[in-house]
């Protein structure tokens, strides 16, 4: 199963280790970590560098976007959006709070539902129905407001 991890520029490092620590316990995930540019700042300075950069995630299973304060920018980046979009047939799209917003400005939660974190909310509501859950399955869209027990238990079977 090919996994996609975007990474992007104010990205939140810790929400991006629980996603690859917990994915990577799996033999069956071929996990990838992408980005649009080939460095990537975190959000409080930190250089990184992605396995792959500028190359389409198409033919990625499982796309999955961590949360990060860049995605509220990111939401309307529109040459962005187009290479996130070019994930459109993956099974399952998951995003971490944050990281929910840019599926979102992607049009892939249109007539759908999703969950975020309290203060952004209205951010989320621009695009899609908003849930009070921790996690919320919409279509192929998966949305988390916080890392938890559900989630892990939903990845487990994903990924199983």
């Amino acid at each position: 199963m090919n996994v996609a991890v975007v990474m992007y520029d104010r990205i939140n490092l810790i929400s991006l280790a629980n996603v690859l620590s917990f994915v990577k316990s799996f033999q069956k995930a071929k996990i990838k970590t992408c980005a649009f540019k080939p460095e990537i700042v975190d959000e409080y300075g930190l250089k990184i560098t992605p396995e792959v950069s500028g190359e389409s995630i198409y033919g990625a299973d499982i796309i999955i976007i961590p949360d990060g304060i860049g995605a509220l920018n990111l939401r309307h980046d529109e040459i962005f959006l187009s290479w996130i979009k070019s994930a459109s047939n993956a099974k399952v799209k998951l995003g971490f709070d944050l990281g929910t917003l840019i599926f979102a400005g992607a049009g892939f939660l249109n007539n759908k539902s999703a969950c975020i974190r309290g203060g952004y909310k209205n951010a989320l509501s621009e695009y899609c129905d908003v849930s009070d859950t921790k996690v919320c399955e919409s279509g192929d869209v998966i949305s988390v407001s916080e890392w938890g027990d559900e989630i892990k238990a939903i990845l487990a079977k994903i990924l199983s």
